[in-house]
C-alpha cells in the first residue's frame, strides 16, 4: 500500500504529524523528496555529532561554484523521516530530480542567450491568466486570512490532527491543481516524473508499505500515476554532469525567507520552539523574550511576562484561534514589554524569532582535502565557527596568535572572508584585530579554491602565482604583495616580486608608479615585523621611486581640474610614504622633484600650490621665499581662477598656516580685499571648497581673525627659543604612547 504524505518544508506541525503517521503505518520503505545523490551520505544523520541545522550540499567537482543546498532543521519533516528510517533500519530513498540533471539543466538555461519571441509571448500570456501567486493564497482567502502562510500555520502547524489530515491536504491540493490554470513548468514536470518512477521501482521490488514524503503541492501528481511510458518520454535525453555530495553546517538565519532561500520560513527560531514545546501557551516563549531583553539592558519583570501572556491569549480568543500564534505573541510583547516601541522588537526578531543557531557535522564527513586542512587548522588553533560575529586581538609575538593571523590572511587572499581585519594598534606593531563571522556560503568558496591545492598554504601559493601572472598593472600587484607577505606564502611572494620587477621596468605611467610606490613603502617599512627579506623589494622600490620622480613634473601639465585633484592626492600619499621611509637621499630628491614641478609654468595651479605647501612644511622654503611665491600666484596679473586654485592647493587642510603665519595671512587677506566684484563672485565657490575641509573651531578662529583685521588673535613668533633639555623629558612618554 502506498501512503503519500504531503508536508510543508520546515514545518514543525508537519514534522510532528509525519512522525506520528510513520509510527502508525510502520512502513518498510520511506521515499523522500530530495536528490538521489544524497543517499550516499544519509547514514551521517544517525551520528550523534550531527546537530541541525545542516544542509546537504551537492556540487560539480570540476566547477564547485555550480552547487545547490538542501537545508534541514530539527523540525523539518524530511529530517524526521530520514531519522525514522535509519532508526528502524529500513530503506530510505531520495526521489526528486537527480542533481546530475538539475545542475546540468540549470547551466544549459544560463547559457541560453535569449528566448524566442514566440515563447516569450506564450510566457506572458500564461502569466496574465495565472499570476505569480502562492496557490495556498486562494484557500487562505476562502478562510478569511490575508496571509497564506498564517493560514497554513494555524491549520496544520499549530493544530493537532489525526493521520487523516494528510487526506485533507491531498484533497485541497487536488482542488487547486484542477481549478487553477496550469502553468508551463518543465522543471516541475521532470521532478514529478522522477518521483513517480521511484514509486514504481519500489512497487516492483515488492515493498508492501510504501510511505512517500513530499511537498503538499506534488501529492496529486503522485496519486494519479500516468503510464510509465509518458514519464520515460519526459525524462529522455536530459543533460548530465558529475556531482558529489556532503553535509555542511547551516544557520537559522539561512533558513528564513529573508536570506533568499525559496523554501524558507519566516521564523525559524519560533518554529524550533514550536517543535520542542508544542503545548506551550506562550509562557515559555515570553519568558525567553524577557531573558533576551534583560541581556540587552531592558528592564522586564515577571509582571510583564504574566500580562503579556494574558494579552496574547486574549487576542487569540478574540480572533477565534485555538492558541496564540507568533503574531499575537509579538503584539503582546510590543504592547507590554516594549511600551509600543517597534525598535526593541528588532532585537527579538534577530535573536529569538529567526535565531542564531549554527549546526554541526561529524568528523569524517566527506570533504575535499582543502576543507579538511581548514577544519584541522581551526581545530588546532582553537578557533570556532559562529554565525554571530566575534572580535579577537592577536599578538604576533605569540606563536599561536601568529599562526591564527597567517591562517586568516591566507583565507582573505583566497577570497574566503571569514575574518575581516578591523584595525591594528599602529602600523608596524605586533597587534592585529579581527572580526570573525561564519556563514554557510563560505563552504562553497572553500570548494571553489580546492582546485588550487590540498592545503591552504599550497592553494594560497598557487593562487597568488596565478594572480601574479595574470596581472597587468603595477599598482595592483603591489597590493597583492601586501596580502601575500602576512600570509607567509613564500613561493607566491617570489612570483609576485618577479612579476613586479617585470611590470615596473615596462611602466612609464607616473600615476601607476605613484600608486605602486605607496603600498610598497608599507611593505618595505614594516616587513621586518614578520622577518621578511626585503632586499629585493627595496631594490624595486628605488627603481620605481626614481622613474616616478623623473616623470612627475611633465605628468602634471595639460590636465583638467579633476585630474589635478587626483594628482594632488597621489602626491600627498607619496610624500607621507617618503617621510615614513626617513631616508635622507630619497627625501632630498623628492623635495627637488617638488621644486621642479612647482616651477614648471604649465603645471596645474592646484598642484603648484600644493607642492609649495609641502616644501614650506618641510622647511625647504623659508617664510620670505614663501611670501614671494604667494605674491606672484595671487598678483592682479594672474587670472582669479588660477589664483583661487593655487590657493586651494596650498591651503587644503592647512588652517594652522593661515592662523599662525602672519605674512601669508596678510597676502591672502589683501588679495581677497582687492578682488573686483565680478572676480570675487567667480572665485567664491573655490574658496568655499577650500575652507570646507577645516574643522568648525578652525573656521571660527579664522572668522575672528578676519573680523579683527590686521591685529590678529594669534601672533607668530618665529624667533621662539626652544628649551631642548626640557623637550627631551617628554620623549619617553611620547614613545610609550606611540608604541615605539
Amino acid at each position: 500500500m502506498i501512503h503519500i504524505l504531503g508536508i510543508r518544508h520546515h514545518g514543525p506541525g508537519s514534522a510532528r504529524h509525519l512522525a506520528e503517521a510513520l509510527t502508525e503505518i510502520e512502513p518498510d520503505i520511506v521515499l523522500i523528496e530530495g536528490p538521489p545523490e544524497g543517499e550516499q551520505v544519509l547514514h551521517w544523520v544517525a551520528d550523534a555529532a550531527m546537530q541541525p541545522p545542516v544542509a546537504l550540499l551537492g556540487y560539480v567537482p570540476t566547477e564547485p561554484q555550480k552547487a545547490v543546498f538542501y537545508p534541514f532543521a530539527s523540525f523539518s519533516p524530511e529530517w524526521q523521516a530520514i531519522k525514522y528510517g535509519l532508526e528502524k533500519k529500513i530503506p530510505v530513498r531520495l526521489i526528486d530530480m537527480p542533481l546530475c540533471h538539475k545542475l546540468a539543466f540549470a547551466s544549459a538555461q544560463e547559457n541560453t542567450e535569449e528566448t524566442s519571441e514566440k515563447s516569450q509571448e506564450e510566457i506572458e500570456a500564461n502569466l496574465s491568466i495565472y499570476p505569480r501567486r502562492n496557490p495556498l493564497a486562494y484557500l487562505a482567502d476562502a478562510a478569511g486570512f490575508e496571509d497564506a502562510e498564517l493560514w497554513w500555520e494555524h491549520q496544520f502547524e499549530m493544530s493537532v490532527h489525526p493521520i487523516e489530515v494528510f487526506e485533507a491536504i491531498a484533497e485541497a491540493m487536488q482542488s487547486l491543481r484542477e481549478n487553477l490554470p496550469k502553468r508551463e513548468d518543465k522543471n516541475e514536470d521532470i521532478r514529478e516524473a522522477f518521483m513517480r518512477k521511484a514509486i514504481r521501482t519500489a512497487q516492483k521490488e515488492k515493498f508492501e508499505k510504501i510511505v512517500v514524503v513530499c511537498g503538499a503541492w506534488h501529492v496529486p501528481a503522485l496519486l494519479q500515476m500516468p503510464p510509465a511510458k509518458e514519464d520515460n518520454e519526459i525524462l529522455k535525453n536530459l543533460p548530465k554532469v558529475n556531482v558529489d555530495t556532503t553535509w555542511i553546517p547551516w544557520t537559522s538565519d539561512r533558513l528564513s525567507f529573508e536570506s533568499g532561500y525559496g523554501a524558507g520560513v519566516i521564523s525559524p527560531g519560533w518554529y524550533h520552539h514550536c517543535w520542542q514545546h508544542p503545548k506551550d501557551d506562550g509562557t515559555r516563549w515570553l519568558s525567553h523574550t524577557a531573558q533576551v531583553f534583560r541581556k540587552h539592558q531592558v528592564d522586564i519583570s515577571s509582571a510583564h511576562i504574566i500580562e503579556a501572556v494574558r494579552l496574547a491569549n486574549s487576542l487569540a480568543a478574540l480572533r477565534d484561534f485555538s492558541k496564540a500564534s507568533l503574531s499575537e505573541l509579538n503584539e503582546a510583547t510590543q504592547a507590554v514589554m516594549c511600551m509600543g516601541d517597534e525598535i526593541l522588537m528588532q532585537i527579538i526578531w534577530k535573536e529569538l524569532i529567526v535565531g542564531k543557531d549554527l549546526g554541526e557535522v561529524p568528523e569524517g564527513t566527506p570533504q575535499v582535502p582543502l576543507q579538511k586542512d581548514f577544519e584541522q587548522s581551526i581545530k588546532s588553533l582553537r578557533l570556532k565557527k559562529s554565525s554571530d560575529y566575534k572580535d579577537i586581538t592577536l599578538d604576533l609575538r605569540s606563536e599561536n596568535d601568529l599562526k591564527k593571523s597567517v591562517l586568516l590572511h591566507r583565507l582573505q587572499l583566497l577570497d574566503i572572508d571569514w575574518g575581516q581585519e578591523i584595525g591594528s594598534r599602529g602600523k608596524g606593531t605586533f597587534k592585529e584585530e579581527w572580526r570573525l563571522t561564519w556563514y554557510p556560503e563560505l563552504s562553497i568558496k572553500l570548494l571553489e579554491k580546492a582546485t588550487w591545492g590540498n592545503t591552504l598554504e599550497d592553494a594560497g601559493n598557487q593562487y597568488l602565482a596565478y594572480l601574479a601572472e595574470s596581472s597587468q598593472q603595477l599598482d595592483q600587484i603591489t597590493k597583492m604583495l601586501q596580502k601575500g607577505l602576512p600570509a607567509e606564502l613564500d613561493r607566491g611572494v617570489r612570483k609576485i616580486i618577479k612579476r613586479m620587477d617585470e611590470l615596473s621596468a615596462g611602466t612609464s605611467d607616473t600615476a601607476v608608479l605613484m600608486k605602486a610606490f605607496v603600498p610598497l613603502v608599507q611593505v618595505s617599512r614594516y616587513g621586518n615585523v614578520r622577518k621578511t627579506d626585503i632586499e629585493t623589494i627595496n631594490f624595486i622600490l628605488d627603481s620605481i621611486f626614481y622613474r616616478m620622480t623623473a616623470g612627475l613634473p611633465m605628468s602634471c601639465t595639460g590636465i583638467d581640474e579633476a585630474q589635478a585633484a587626483a594628482v594632488v592626492q597621489l602626491i600627498k600619499e607619496v610624500h607621507q610614504s617618503v617621510m615614513l621611509l626617513d631616508e635622507p637621499e630619497l627625501k632630498s630628491h623628492w623635495l627637488e622633484t617638488l621644486q621642479k614641478t612647482s616651477e614648471v609654468h604649465a603645471v596645474a595651479p592646484k598642484i603648484q600650490g600644493f607642492c609649495y605647501k609641502i616644501r614650506y612644511d618641510a622647511q625647504d622654503l623659508d617664510a620670505e621665499a614663501t611670501a614671494q611665491v604667494f605674491s606672484q600666484a595671487l598678483s592682479t596679473s594672474q587670472e582669479p581662477s588660477f589664483s583661487a586654485l593655487w590657493l586651494e592647493g596650498f591651503l587644503e587642510e592647512a588652517a594652522s598656516t593661515l592662523l599662525i603665519d602672519e605674512a601669508i595671512w596678510e597676502i591672502v587677506n589683501e588679495w581677497v580685499k582687492e578682488l573686483e566684484e565680478e572676480n570675487f563672485v567667480q572665485v567664491v565657490p573655490l574658496l568655499r571648497r577650500t575652507f570646507s575641509s577645516y574643522t568648525a573651531p578652525e573656521k571660527q578662529k579664522i572668522a575672528q581673525k578676519a573680523k579683527q583685521g590686521k591685529s590678529s588673535i594669534l601672533k607668530a613668533n618665529l624667533n621662539t627659543q626652544i628649551d631642548h633639555k626640557r623637550a627631551e623629558k617628554v620623549l619617553p612618554i611620547l614613545e610609550k604612547i606611540f608604541g615605539v
